[in-house]
């Protein structure tokens, strides 16, 4: 079985060398969520869908949060995309949402740093902000730069809009450029609520853009304006109802996401980059256009997700029938699967979520499919599996009761050890009165932040994404003499105090911690509302080796805060 993976390994390296990737660099509008977990979707999850996936992939490492200097000057973020990129490789470059600032609009942070320190003012709790004129344009040439040495081709990709409506048109800071509300500092003076002429682009972060890339000769894709059309084509309340998040002007949802990424892939065609293997579907197309599960176990079932779009379709009313093959189910409301289903499109246009649930009773490896069907439309989507069955293995658990402290020892099922341990958090007490299951008054233990001796401090503001040095770690170790298989995680999980307590649960092996995968995340855990999780993602602890699986918690609130536990 080494063997076979290992050869598999190979042949998949060989692929990866000849295929061409687009990394994607920029933030919340362009990064990647988990489905199930928010409705947010940034337009760089889709764009792969537009490529031919047998000569290019995607690699999208747009962060949330991140303005140009944050991504550069990040540890885990430009360095990260770097180690990654190879000569023949694109990179597509957004900025400007984060840019713009949050406390002085358009006045870069740093400078307005060192006028706090200078005035005796507190330092600002916001590290994000860059100048259009000076700082925004010198990190998108550091970008141009540092890829080209690499023998990558960079490209500007203009931000995408906010649905700042008014009337028919977009405002000018939902275009990004700030002219009608600025700061400034000018001999050591702080001037805010500036504005300038609507015909002064000076404060533009779009147009900062596409001198830089006439300076660099570099290509500039206007999404901004793209997406300026897109959203008045539909109109304000169709644009946030359809394309956006609820109560969010910002952050797109499946659809919008799906749009602007149809509207960068016909962009890039237009323009030459990568012409020859972009397609802008005008059928039905489904995203991914196959699901590769990979390895799972039988009696253990995997949910993966698909979205079915479809423009211009002839006839413009209809009905699609739905079928999937004889180890799937699917559902449109991720409540009640089956064997079949039908959707109804209307105007030429589809948009539709299809929930898959594949579940397998046989070891093997197993090849099915999805049936889309409608008059002379057929499409077929593969989905594809390694079966493993675990009948005649021994059971293994290791299960930690945190309900009171100090924290106990795990509870140990078969020939496996397991250890916790905390870094930079500390268990400060328990707290009673959750509901789990039956029992209406539970105790969980509350963790704090805490400083490398273990003794309790604020959680720091503005807080956008995991900090790697701060988890909580469960870790299982399989016996020398046998590989151990995950076939579930579950967990009661709460914030309290607090509705601004973030997390994400991921997974890596042994004292590096290597091969992270993030399995579960929330955004604003609601106050002291105990969630079970039950995952099950399907992971193998070699003999002799260790599985961990830490919860990593941060506070997304704009000052510190002590008294927020998870």
């Amino acid at each position: 079985m080494r063997k076979l993976l290992s050869l598999i390994f190979a042949a998949m390296l060989c692929l990866s060398a000849m295929a061409i990737k687009v990394h994607t660099i920029g933030d919340s509008t362009m990064a990647e969520y988990t489905p199930g977990t928010t409705d947010k979707r940034g337009w760089g999850m889709f764009l792969g869908s537009f490529f031919d996936a047998n000569f290019v992939t995607v690699n999208n490492k747009a962060k949330s949060g991140a303005d140009s200097r944050g991504f550069y000057t990040g540890a885990g973020y430009w360095p990260s995309v770097k180690s990654q990129m190879q000569a023949g490789d694109y990179l597509l470059i957004q900025f400007a949402h984060n840019d713009e600032g949050t406390i002085t609009y358009g006045l870069d942070n740093l400078e307005y740093a060192q006028y706090c320190s200078d005035n005796s003012l507190p330092a600002p709790t916001d590290a994000r902000g860059t100048n259009p004129q000076t700082t925004f344009r010198d990190y998108l040439r550091l970008f141009i730069d540092e890829a080209r040495a690499l023998g990558v081709t960079p490209v500007l990709v203009g931000p995408i809009c906010r649905a700042y409506f008014s009337g028919n048109s977009i405002k000018r800071n939902g275009q990004h450029d700030l002219g009608d509300k600025f700061s400034k500092l000018e001999g050591g003076v702080l001037y805010e609520n500036q504005s300038l002429p609507t015909n002064d682009s000076t404060m533009s972060y779009v147009k900062a853009m596409k001198v830089v890339a006439a300076e660099k000769n570099v290509p500039f894709i206007d999404l901004t304006d793209s997406t300026r059309v897109l959203y008045l084509q539909y109109g304000e309340t169709q644009c946030l109802n359809l394309l956006f998040c609820a109560g969010d002007k910002t952050h797109t949802n499946a659809m919008g996401g799906n749009l602007i990424a149809r509207k960068a892939a016909q962009a890039l065609k237009n323009a030459g980059i990568l012409d020859e293997y972009i397609t802008i579907p005008t059928s039905v197309s489904a995203n991914p256009d196959r699901l590769e599960i990979g390895e799972t176990y039988t009696g253990v079932a995997q949910n993966r997700e698909i979205l079915l779009t479809g423009y211009g379709l002839d006839p413009e009313d209809g009905t699609l029938a739905i079928t999937a093959s004889e180890n799937l189910q699917i559902s449109l409301d991720k409540e009640t699967y089956a064997a079949a289903a039908s959707v109804a499109y209307s105007g030429g246009s589809l948009f539709q979520k299809l929930h898959i649930r594949a579940n397998y009773t046989t070891a093997g490896d197993a090849e099915d499919s999805v049936v889309v069907t409608s008059g002379d439309i057929r499409l077929v989507v593969p989905v594809t599996a390694s079966v493993i069955s675990l009948d005649g293995g021994a059971a293994v658990s290791a299960t930690w009761t945190l309900g009171a402290i100090p924290v106990t020892d795990a509870v140990v099922e078969g020939p496996v050890s397991a250890a916790f341990v905390m870094n930079n958090m500390m268990a400060n007490n328990y707290q009673s009165g959750f509901t789990i299951g039956d029992d209406t008054n539970a105790s969980m233990i509350r963790f704090h932040n805490a400083n490398e001796n273990g003794a309790k401090i604020a959680w720091p503001a503005n807080e956008i994404d995991e900090n790697a040095s701060r988890y909580l770690d469960f870790a299982i170790t399989a016996p020398g003499t046998m590989d151990v298989r995950i076939t579930g995680i579950s967990m009661d999980i709460a914030a309290h105090s607090t509705g601004t307590m973030c997390y994400h649960i991921n997974t890596g092996f042994g004292d590096g911690f290597i091969n992270v995968t993030t399995i579960a995340e929330k955004v604003h855990m609601a106050n002291f509302t105990a969630e079970s999780l039950s995952l099950t993602p399907t992971l193998t602890i070699p003999a002799g080796q260790t599985l961990h699986v830490r919860i990593l918690p941060w506070h997304d609130l704009a000052e510190a805060k002590t008294g927020k536990y998870i």
